[in-house]
This record gives structure tokens, C-alpha cells and sequence, in this order.
């Protein structure tokens, strides 16, 4: 089972770490607002930084409010200089496809993988793991990490990035 880190537990963060949490897998959470964090207690590792959330992690999913906040995480040296080689970065988030495309040149430079996967479906899909899931990227790693998404949702690979921000649009 893969090591999993969510960053991001808000209103949409929150029932899609439940639904991999439901699905057995292991979670490292962290939240900017560490009270949000408090229904995760005894269910997932609560961090009390970024570095300490994706420390040693396979697969590091990211659902933040825009893109200001998604660059605030994904530049931050704690950031990135934490990522293992070969780590998947999934990001959730709805930004603007531009910045999809940045992060996804950034991180192969580094040799860390990349899907941009935005969700339609609102706070019911999320609970209800049933969210549209947009995903743009190479197919051999959305087919990596198929079941991971599935816990949360319908994927469906649209084509490179940013392709799952384009499809959102």
C-alpha cells in the first residue's frame, strides 16, 4: 500500500482524505488551520508542517482553495525539497492551467511525477465519492495511481497536462 500525504483539509480536503482513509489506506494529513485537521484524529497522521507531511511519501495529493495557494505550497523549500525521487504529486485543486503546466515542467526537471486532476461535483461527490475527476498527464502515471483516485471519484485521463485544468474550464 502506498504512503499517501493530503495536504489540504477543507471542505472538499476533508471527505476525500475520509474516502482513501475508508479504503485502507495510510494517511499523512496537513492542514494550514490545524483544528481542521481534528476529525482526522486517530484515523491519519496529523502533521504540524509540510516537510513532516510528505516525508518518505509515494504519493502526495494537494487540494487547496486557488493558485496563489497551490505556488505558496509547491515553491516552499520544505516543499520540494522533501519530495522523494518518483514521487507522484496529484493536484486537485482548481487552478488556472497555466500554472498545471509550470508545476508539471517544474517537477520532471526534479524527476517527480505530476498529475493535475481537478474535481467537479462539490461537497455531496466528495462525501459521497462520487466527484468528476479531470486528469491531465502522462497515462502510465494516472494508471499507477487509478485506484488511488478511484477512492474519491471517477477519474479520467484527458490528455497531458494541463489537460485536466482545461477539461475543468
Amino acid at each position: 500500500m502506498k504512503k499517501i500525504s493530503f495536504l489540504g483539509i477543507g471542505l472538499m480536503g476533508l471527505p476525500m482524505a475520509k474516502n482513501l482513509i475508508k479504503n485502507n489506506y495510510q494517511l499523512n494529513v496537513f492542514n494550514r488551520t490545524i483544528n481542521k485537521t481534528e476529525p482526522l484524529k486517530n484515523k491519519a497522521t496529523i502533521a504540524n508542517s509540510i516537510a513532516e507531511c510528505i516525508k518518505d511519501s509515494e504519493v502526495v495529493i494537494a487540494m487547496l482553495s486557488d493558485d496563489q495557494a497551490i505556488e505558496a505550497v509547491m515553491k516552499n523549500p520544505e516543499f520540494i525539497n522533501n519530495l522523494k525521487t518518483n514521487t507522484t504529486v496529484i493536484d486537485m485543486s482548481s487552478i488556472k492551467p497555466k500554472t498545471a503546466k509550470f508545476f508539471s515542467e517544474y517537477f520532471k526537471k526534479r524527476n517527480i511525477n505530476y498529475l493535475d486532476a481537478p474535481v467537479s461535483g462539490g461537497t455531496i461527490g466528495a462525501e459521497e465519492a462520487t466527484l468528476a475527476i479531470m486528469v491531465g498527464g502522462e497515462e502510465n502515471i494516472f494508471n499507477q495511481n487509478l485506484d488511488i483516485l478511484k477512492c474519491m471519484g471517477n477519474p479520467v485521463l484527458v490528455g497531458p497536462s494541463p489537460s485536466g485544468q482545461i477539461a475543468k474550464l
